[in-house]
């Protein structure tokens, strides 16, 4: 993977970024694109009916079951490979008006509790993956499936094959060349004690409202780093931003990054 990839946003997005020092991931749930979701639950479900035979109807039933019951649980930010991808500029950059903040994926490879991955186009792979994956599923006894070895193996399928989801899209958006974040914590309903539990969280889960909706998210700091492994690299400046690279490179002293590199878009867009 490139040393370098990029967030694309506004110019609030990136005051509050670099002030807070901290990226949010959100649930896959309320990506832009919500046919992301079903992309590769689609497949899988045209897996296991090709897999389904008379013997195996009540394994595949029960995996099937339990695994379209369950919401996945995966939180993902997003990233581009693009350093200057006019696409990126007019949907996530305010029309080209805003930034492309250049993050260094070394930095984000030494966290715990989450995942960097490169998003995957080629249904090809998706389906060998899928097959892959599925396999397990295939060679379990027949005669076991009422079992609590069954229930668990379902579920560690389960949770394989939504991380396969959330780094997944529709070769049609190559061109974004994405990469993700992806952080999978494990969220208990704690009846006895009236609670939800987090294990293996970046952070507590906090909530922010956009288009009437509720949208659950956790905070990734980057306030912490070695001095050979600083978060950011570079600054993009959109084709239509007016900002003075003087004053960004200040912003970004101020904040804890200086000697800032900052560039200006070469994208002919006006």
């Amino acid at each position: 993977m490139e040393n370098i990839i990029y967030h694309y946003c506004n110019i609030d997005s990136f005051k509050a970024i670099i002030q807070n020092k901290t990226l949010w991931l959100s649930s896959i749930y309320n990506l832009n694109d919500y046919k992301e979701i079903h992309w590769i639950k689609d497949k899988v479900a045209k897996r296991i009916k090709d897999l389904t035979t008379k013997d195996s109807f009540k394994k595949y039933k029960i995996f099937e079951e339990l695994y379209l019951k369950q919401h996945p649980l995966v939180y993902v930010a997003s990233f581009s490979q693009g350093k200057d991808l006019l696409s990126q500029w007019r949907a996530y950059a305010n029309d080209g008006k805003g930034v492309a903040i250049g993050f260094n994926a070394n930095f984000f490879e030494e966290i715990s509790n989450i995942k960097i991955s490169k998003v995957l186009y080629s249904e090809e792979e998706q389906n060998r993956q899928i097959e892959s994956i599925l396999s397990t599923i295939e060679n379990f006894d027949n005669s076991l499936v009422k079992t609590q070895e069954f229930e668990t193996l379902c579920q560690e399928t389960i949770t394989t094959i939504n991380n396969l989801a959330a780094k997944s899209k529709n070769e049609l958006f190559k061109e974004e060349q994405e990469v993700r974040i992806l952080h999978n914590p494990i969220i208990i309903n704690d009846k006895e004690n009236g609670c939800y539990k987090f294990e293996n969280s970046i952070s507590n889960m906090k909530f922010r409202s956009c288009h009437d909706n509720l949208i659950p998210y956790f905070e990734l700091k980057f306030n912490k780093y070695k001095e050979e492994t600083p978060p950011i690299i570079e600054i993009i400046k959109g084709p239509k931003n007016r900002a003075i690279d003087k004053e960004i490179r200040m912003f970004m002293s101020i904040n804890g990054f200086h000697d800032m590199k900052i560039e200006k878009s070469n994208a002919s867009y006006r």
